[in-house]
């Protein structure tokens, strides 16, 4: 009967899918311990085991789940609705029905339309007229923001167009593409959404080729943020483009040498309108500009432009975001486009996508979100991008923005980059359609857009989702000397006089990085140890070595590993000791033989030693660390020499007896030791972290017994 209540006990903390440290809190967890615990002592000691068992995988299979449950699978059929009209063929979705979150905001989805042709739309319902009939396979790429619910899954459908031909049609009533190259007018790249592992995004690069033919090259996955996050998917081909994901180093080089001007151009959303021009005045110089555009990133992939096949002309790119990126999220990543036209105009278009966990607008995000503590400059520059949107059904007449920057950084340092609604600074306390900002007394660094005007996304005539949104960028510089540790920042945002919106936790992190050393030093062995009668003396000793560690990690224990040689020498005696006998020795080349009555030996050796110390250590602050391990030690003699004193007693030239000596050098065969486990203790004193440093260590060995060091350690 006990055994069957424990089973049901079982079976009831299953049914709760109790999942702590992922969900179910700890102290419910403790309670079933308890219970299981107290009935397993009244029944059997196995049943106490079963239930911890039962437990450790119940927490096994939370964390697996975890780890496969990140992004949830729509099982919803999306489908795409037709019409024939006069004036084109009209379009309407059917997907999932949005999930609004418990208490948040109301959900919406963002649109991209694909007709099949090369051409696209934003719309939720557009009218396209197609260039000529014919059959077209249309797709709808959507994502759902303020949702609580999985992406939908992009539905495909053929259709057959049946209107007469006309060529301009789609040009009159597609505002996206009519407002396409805002930035430059040339060459432009537009995203549907932020980045979010697991998912894909949707990009468009469209080029205005004006008559002439170029390549287009697409960078991705910036070296700064240490991870592949995006994978080349899909690219259409309505234009005739050749993919090559294969560049040539040396086509790179010959393409960037015939570039005179190039025009950079970068936008996130909505544009921000960052602009530079710049002019070569050789090839050298413009080879050097693109070069290090192209050492920046990881992947590239290019395609060419022929102005044969349109004078617009659209192409869509799936990137696939992988679940690796889930370690930058609230960061920002950039994409590059390069257009290189053959007249050498060229133009460069940077996208910036923030990294999110949902696909919520209201967020912060950092860039760069990991840094290299090696090589940080003394003061850092890190840029913040703040953006909000309103949802309301009016337009939202004042957005306040107070952001918790953290400790790190210098709050009076404050550069504001760029903004929207795009307004100027207030000139007095009495100025409408402006801006200021100023920071609280208790560090909080407040950004007022006082008196505009915010459309929001509740709104009867809204047609522009993004016309909703703004966002601020700003660069900040960190403090002179970091700790290797995250920091992190976030916005309270307040539309009105609404209750604040909390953003995500924009989070910078230091690369896990290792940092190598060298270390130089002597030792000494402490007192005169004996072994087989003998008396060992150790000359200071002299070694030199190297070794890798974590840089400089904060306030936790880490691990470092050395290979290390030194060279020592070894002088033993043995004490004057009673024995009689008798030695030959030679005289005018016969033998004779004295007869002795004590003997003493001495030896002297020299060690070349292999030494590889593993120790766990901790900083205590910058400029003190302590560690513990032990070394494996293998010594090696590389040279032996041995002397032996014979005495005896003889009658001196005055009657008196006396003691003599002779000594006999003898050869001694050489012998190396068994690698053997020595502890030690160690302490660093200085820049423990990076750069130069004292070390002190002391080690126990079973034959020279505690010896001591005293090195110079230097971090890179």
């Amino acid at each position: 009967m006990k055994i069957h209540w424990i089973i049901t006990l079982l079976f009831i903390c299953k049914k709760i899918n109790f999942q702590w440290p992922y969900g179910t809190s700890k102290s419910h967890y403790a309670r079933c311990i308890v219970i299981g615990e107290h009935a397993a002592s009244r029944s059997f000691v196995f049943m106490r085991l079963l239930l911890y068992g039962y437990f450790i995988l119940n927490i096994y299979s939370a964390s697996a789940q975890k780890d496969s449950t990140i992004i949830p699978i729509d099982t919803f059929e999306s489908k795409i609705d037709f019409q024939q009209l006069p004036n084109g063929v009209s379009f309407k979705p059917i997907l999932r029905p949005l999930i609004q979150v418990p208490g948040g905001r109301t959900p919406y989805y963002k649109y991209l339309w694909d007709f099949g042709d090369g051409h696209f739309s934003t719309q939720a319902e557009p009218i396209h007229q197609y260039a000529k009939p014919g059959e077209y396979e249309v797709s709808l790429y959507a994502v759902n923001n303020y949702s609580n619910g999985p992406k939908p899954k992009r539905p495909i459908r053929k259709i057959k167009n049946t209107a007469p031909p006309s060529a301009l049609a789609h040009r009159s009533s597609n505002t996206f593409e009519q407002n396409f190259f805002a930035s430059n007018g040339v060459f432009q790249i537009f995203k549907l959404s932020d980045a979010k592992p697991g998912e894909d995004i949707s990009l468009i690069l469209g080029v205005q080729t004006e008559g002439k033919k170029g390549k287009v090259y697409l960078l991705s996955n910036e070296k700064i943020a240490g991870l592949n996050g995006f994978q080349f998917a899909h690219q259409s081909t309505y234009y005739k483009e050749n993919i090559d994901s294969l560049v040539k180093a040396e086509a790179l080089s010959s393409m960037w040498a015939s570039v005179k001007q190039s025009t950079f151009t970068k936008t996130g959303s909505p544009d921000y309108g960052i602009k530079e021009v710049s002019t070569f005045q050789d090839q050298q110089q413009a080879i050097n500009y693109f070069k290090h555009l192209y050492n920046a990133y990881n992947s590239l992939t290019a395609y060419d432009i022929d102005p044969s096949n349109g004078d617009q002309q659209f192409s869509l790119i799936n990137l696939d975001v992988t679940e690796d990126m889930l370690v930058d999220t609230n960061a920002i990543v950039t994409i590059t486009g390069v257009f290189i036209p053959e007249d050498g105009l060229a133009n460069v278009h940077q996208v910036d996508i923030p990294v999110v966990k949902s696909h919520d607008p209201n967020k912060m995000s950092i860039k760069p979100a990991r840094m290299n503590y090696r090589f940080q400059k003394k003061r850092k520059t890190l840029t913040y991008k703040v953006q909000f949107q309103n949802d309301g059904e009016g337009d939202a007449k004042n957005v306040r923005l107070e952001m918790r920057i953290p400790d790190e950084i210098i709050k009076n340092s404050f550069k504001l980059k760029a903004l929207y609604p795009k307004c100027d600074s207030c000139e007095t306390s009495s100025s409408r359609g402006c801006y200021r900002y100023y920071l609280k007394d208790d560090g909080t660094l407040v950004f007022h857009f006082k008196d505009i005007s915010l459309p929001g996304t509740a709104a009867k005539d809204i047609t522009d989702m993004d016309s909703t949104k703004g966002f601020i960028l700003f660069e900040v510089e960190t403090q002179k000397k970091l700790k290797n540790k995250s920091f992190e920042a976030y916005t309270n945002i307040y539309f009105d006089n609404n209750p604040p919106i909390k953003t995500n936790t924009a989070t910078t992190r230091f690369l896990r990085t290792l940092s190598p050393f060298i270390t130089i030093g002597a030792t000494s062995t402490f007192g005169t140890p004996k072994e087989n009668e003998l008396s060992h003396k150790f000359k200071t000793g002299y070694q030199i070595g190297f070794g890798i560690a974590p840089t400089a990690p904060y306030r936790k224990p880490y691990w470092q590993i050395e290979l290390y040689t030194s060279y020592f020498k070894r002088e033993s005696q043995s004490p004057r000791g009673d024995k009689k006998g008798e030695h030959p020795y030679l005289v005018d080349g016969k033998t004779n033989y004295f007869v002795y009555n004590a003997v003493s030996d001495f030896e002297k050796r020299e060690y070349l030693t292999l030494q590889i110390p593993v120790q766990i250590r901790y900083n205590f602050n910058p400029f003190f660390s302590m560690g513990a391990g032990a070394s494996a030690r293998k010594d090696f003699n590389i040279k032996a020499s041995g002397q032996t004193t014979y005495y005896l007693e003889r009658m001196g030239a005055n009657g008196v007896m006396e003691i003599a000596q002779m000594s006999e050098s003898k050869d001694l065969s050489k012998t190396n030791s068994a690698i053997k486990i020595n502890p030690f203790l160690d302490l660093n004193v200085g820049s423990v972290n990076l750069g130069p440093a004292l070390g002190l260590r002391f080690t126990y060995d079973k034959q020279q017994k505690w010896n001591g060091g005293i090195y110079g350690i230097f971090r890179f």
